[in-house]
């Protein structure tokens, strides 16, 4: 029976592709994606002071995949992100799981569809 040739094959690292995408941590897809979700996300953030609003930028590293909102005034063993009971103005728009409710009103499609526009994706 005779031999079967072999066949080689060169695949490039996942990094390469991640970075040929922009997908790479702090690359350019990432920071994207980080800057959409804190625009997207402003009108829900719970605005009496704008501290809340405005921590954003002073805590989240963007291009890490980590947005940071630091609460202001937050009374120890209350949690004002998701107490039903807590007061928002503006509400019922401003409020508690602001992210998650971005989410859900469409933001993660906006999100997908900026991403496949600038860097190709399907």
């Amino acid at each position: 029976m005779p031999q079967q040739p072999r066949i080689k094959t060169w695949f490039p690292k996942l990094s390469q592709y991640q970075k040929q995408l922009g997908l790479e941590p702090k690359g350019a897809a990432q920071k994207l994606i980080d800057s959409e979700i804190v625009r997207l996300s402003d009108p829900y953030v719970p605005s009496d002071t704008t501290y809340t609003r405005k921590s954003v930028y002073l805590h989240t590293d963007f291009g890490s995949g980590k947005v940071i909102y630091e609460a202001y005034g937050n009374a120890p063993g209350r949690n004002i992100w998701n107490d039903e009971k807590a007061q928002f103005q503006d509400r019922p728009r401003r409020g508690p799981f602001w992210v998650l409710r971005m989410w859900a009103d469409g933001g993660m499609e906006k999100i997908m569809k900026t991403v496949n526009r600038l860097f190709g994706g399907n």
